[in-house]
């Protein structure tokens, strides 16, 4: 099946309905992904309540985040095969009954027996590829909608002020959850925000159905031939992976905070908040001056926002500290992750937008699940050596360093794409 322009997914509502239904589906995103959504605070709560020690918590955590590494796998399917007719209608609404009965399904199930550390995981899979796989949808279709329109770096302002608003919403709620011992109401509420997700799907997306279908073979092996032989692609790709390998980790920050520095569960929750207000703004920010500055300077300043939102962190003494440095780190790293993503929509052939787009966010993930899982125990390990506070600073100039080398790889970018 060769897939034409006739079968662009569209919205109800034209230019203001796709921004509205991006929205509103990134939203929910925001709260239902395992690794920062509503579960994240509340998974850490019970591997803490369990003895779990800080090497095996990162790992187990780490864990969550393997799905994200298939999404150009997934992204393949979206592209070349349709499920049941359609290349995105029918994979966002199966993924979202999927997310959840499982939601569903965990909160009753609760609560576990102390120890069940490797079930719980396990079990979260199923919502974490469930979102994962939506996610690569939904990106395709930004790039669908946005890259006629010219308006790709303002939908993914879009995208991703909208999972930081969710951010907000579940840093205060997730703390107030781990403070008072009810864990369980996180994944009630996300499995009725993955419902909300279906019916948003059902009466918003107009697609039109795949009629002809044939061998995708050709097609399939031409797109990767394309993207391995692109050095904008390498290039773009290694950037990426160098950029996010930083072993300091939120995993790392949260034991700090709770542990070390003896912060409660409901105040770490607030400076989830506190950095997605941050990362809004570096949002909001972006899609007023991304076309206006050349992609020359915008990749410097990503790994310079890297580098800062590390290094904010050696000040971080008390409530009021890390309350300032939240608001600094979301809007230094969202910043940096904005231009990363605008960097990697503009490297994406159209035709074959979820696969290679999904690539690239793959490789972001697996660099970040490595280095947190390298993280949690540098950082076992550094305080251990040297004591929690200064194996804690040692930790962030390590990071720092790792984010640092992602310039010289960025110089290898190709100048085209650079210099729009």
């Amino acid at each position: 099946m060769t897939v034409s322009a006739t079968t662009v997914a569209r919205v109800r509502g034209g230019l203001v309905g796709v921004v509205l239904l991006f929205a509103a589906l990134y939203f929910v995103q925001g709260m239902n992904e395992t690794a920062t959504g509503l579960v994240h605070q509340p998974i850490y709560s019970l591997l803490k309540q369990w003895n779990t020690a800080p090497g095996e918590m990162t790992t187990l955590v780490a864990l969550l985040g393997w799905p994200w590494c298939f999404k150009p796998l997934f992204g393949l399917m979206t592209d070349f095969l349709p499920l049941a007719g359609y290349r995105r209608k029918s994979y966002l609404l199966s993924m979202g009954v999927l997310a959840s009965v499982c939601f569903c399904g965990l909160y009753a199930l609760m609560p576990l027996p102390s120890g069940s550390r490797m079930f719980l995981m396990l079990t979260l899979m199923i919502p974490t590829f469930a979102v994962t796989f939506a996610d690569v949808v939904l990106d395709a279709l930004i790039i669908e909608a946005g890259r006629p329109r010219g308006i790709t770096a303002r939908l993914q302002s879009v995208r991703w002020g909208s999972c930081y608003a969710a951010t907000i919403l579940t840093g205060q709620l997730g703390g107030k959850l781990c403070q008072q011992h009810h864990e369980e109401w996180a994944f009630l509420i996300c499995g009725g925000l993955a419902t909300l997700a279906l019916l948003l799907t059902v009466l918003c997306v107009r697609e039109p159905r795949v009629v002809e279908v044939e061998d995708d073979l050709p097609t399939i092996r031409s797109t990767f031939s394309q993207a391995v032989r692109s050095p904008t692609v390498w290039s773009v790709g290694a950037f990426l992976f160098v950029w996010h390998f930083n072993p300091f980790t939120q995993s790392v920050l949260y034991l700090h905070m709770t542990t070390t520095r003896h912060m409660s569960d409901a105040f770490y929750g607030d400076t989830i908040s506190l950095l997605a207000v941050g990362s809004i703004a570096a949002c909001a920010s972006y899609g007023v001056y991304c076309r206006k500055v050349s992609m020359r300077w915008l990749v410097p300043t990503a790994v310079l926002g890297g580098v800062a939102s590390t290094l904010a962190y050696w000040f971080l003494q008390g409530t009021t500290s890390a309350a300032i440095i939240s608001v600094f780190v979301g809007f230094t790293y969202m910043t940096a992750n904005m231009i990363q993503c605008d960097l990697a929509a503009q490297a994406c052939p159209l035709h074959a937008a979820g696969t290679i787009f999904g690539g690239f966010m793959a490789v972001c993930n697996i660099s970040t699940l490595l280095a947190t899982s390298v993280g949690g125990f540098c950082y076992q390990w550094a305080k251990d050596g040297l004591g929690p506070e200064d194996g804690f600073k040692a930790l962030l100039l390590v990071g720092a360093a790792f984010t640092l080398l992602a310039w010289p790889v960025a110089r290898r970018i190709p100048r085209d794409l650079t210099f729009r």
